[in-house]
């Protein structure tokens, strides 16, 4: 939901999510960060909605984030088509730009200072078998707390049901309970550093990098 549409207690209690996740990122080192992004990144790429992805969806990260590069870099291997989101504040609206490169000659800041690409066309959602998502908080259930702009939310909706739903996250940005609205829309499967959670069955399986997942 638009963040001008959420009551204040809720609008208070995200807020404080946000407070204490910025809190705990921000006494992350950048070693931490690259060998929890590593972690993270081994499991998504070990999930098979990512296996038997033709069409992938990235976000392009920021410091706060997972750094997904390196599985954008293997989808490029593999042959996968990827595309990561482009918004239109003045439309609230999120469509998916594919790209060839996560280099800077081939992307710019947009308004919001998140990287996209210079060029490359829409792919639509439909055509899309795999949308992994940032969040600022997840809980085991699937749900997320973003940013405030509500744009995942409204693109999540508009997927087919056959599509994938991957969050990924550090491993403290899990928290026992989000504050959900009717518009909240929750992901299939969450991995973090630690850990994968399937929010479909809410269960939760800690293993190393190279099990099978």
């Amino acid at each position: 939901m638009d963040a001008s549409h959420t009551p204040p207690e809720l609008t208070d209690r995200k807020n404080a999510i946000r407070a204490q996740m910025r809190a705990q990122l921000s006494s992350l080192s950048d070693a931490a960060r690259a060998e929890c992004s590593a972690s993270a990144c081994a499991r998504l790429m070990q999930c098979e909605a990512f296996v038997r992805a033709t069409t992938v969806m990235l976000y392009m990260p920021m410091r706060s984030e997972i750094d997904v590069v390196s599985v954008a870099l293997e989808a490029f291997r593999l042959g996968k088509q990827v595309c990561v989101p482009r918004v239109e504040t003045g439309r609230k609206a999120m469509h998916a730009v594919a790209t060839t490169s996560f280099d800077d000659e081939s992307m710019r800041p947009d308004e919001l200072g998140v990287r996209v690409p210079t060029s490359g066309v829409q792919i639509p959602h439909e055509s899309i078998d795999l949308v992994v998502v940032p969040g600022v908080a997840f809980d085991t259930r699937g749900y997320r707390l973003g940013r405030g702009g509500g744009y995942y939310d409204r693109y999540l909706a508009r997927l087919p049901r056959q599509t994938a739903t991957i969050g990924v996250c550090f491993d403290c940005q899990f928290v026992d309970r989000i504050p959900t609205e009717p518009t909240d829309i929750a992901v299939q499967v969450i991995v973090s550093d630690r850990r994968r959670v399937d929010a479909l069955s809410k269960q939760s399986t800690s293993s190393s990098p190279e099990e099978p997942l």
